[in-house]
């Protein structure tokens, strides 16, 4: 369950003509953006279409070179049968890694993702993205969407396996198209909702995961300027 963050406002001193205030790096700590299901939906795609291209690039090649050394009998075919099964999953969750390595910075149009520490409050620094930080936010993100997904494939093929049977069996290019539709709206209803759910303001040890607005830090020279007068 989520936790709303108290806004506090910032007391202001009557009598006192100052120049605007200078906004500092921590400013988008500031205030607290009550996550969403629709925030789940954007982060989780923002992830996930680098990490399938990325991913389908690289199972491709390596495909391609198991191919080739099974053609000149450098390995046998059970290692390449094997390889081939293991092979997706093993790429899948490798390059996941570095899609929540990046996702954990990264700048949408209006708001961003940060760490903060654990119960602190507003306007607290961010902390650093690190390796161990990262692992533990891809290992919650990793596990939940595998029991998700088998929850959630299970009741939709009752539901829709009909549909996408009648579809699917026309063949030619709808027979193509209509799995893979099919994968990306289950992948986009358990990712965006484990992200929601299970990712955002969550406590990781020392840390949660948090939304935070996207603001534009000010140069501070024309603030400065501005609060000196100039010669008469």
């Amino acid at each position: 369950m989520h936790r709303r963050m108290p806004h506090m406002a910032t007391p202001s001193e009557p009598g006192l003509s100052v120049a605007p205030p200078i906004r500092s790096a921590s400013a988008s700590q500031e205030e607290y953006i009550q996550p969403s299901l629709a925030y789940g939906l954007r982060i989780w795609w923002a992830y996930y279409w680098p990490t399938f291209l990325i991913s389908s690039f690289i199972i491709g090649i390596l495909t391609v070179l198991l191919r080739r050394a099974w053609e000149y009998l450098i390995i046998r075919d059970q290692v390449v049968l094997w390889a081939n099964r293991i092979l997706p999953y093993a790429v899948t969750f490798f390059v996941s890694m570095f899609g929540i390595h990046r996702i954990l910075r990264k700048k949408f149009q209006s708001f961003c993702i940060a760490l903060v520490p654990r119960n602190a409050g507003l306007g607290a620094e961010a902390l650093p993205r690190t390796s161990e930080r990262t692992l533990r936010v891809w290992w919650e993100f990793i596990w939940r969407s595998i029991v998700y997904s088998v929850i959630f494939r299970f009741a939709g093929s009752i539901a829709l396996g009909l549909t996408f049977g009648i579809l699917a069996s026309i063949g030619g290019v709808m027979g193509k198209v209509v799995p893979l539709i099919f994968q990306v709206l289950i992948d986009a209803a358990v990712g965006s909702f484990v992200v929601y759910s299970g990712l955002l303001d969550e406590e990781f040890g020392d840390f949660r995961v948090t939304l935070v607005p996207r603001v534009a830090v000010p140069s501070v020279t024309p603030a400065v300027e501005a609060a000196v007068p100039g010669p008469d």
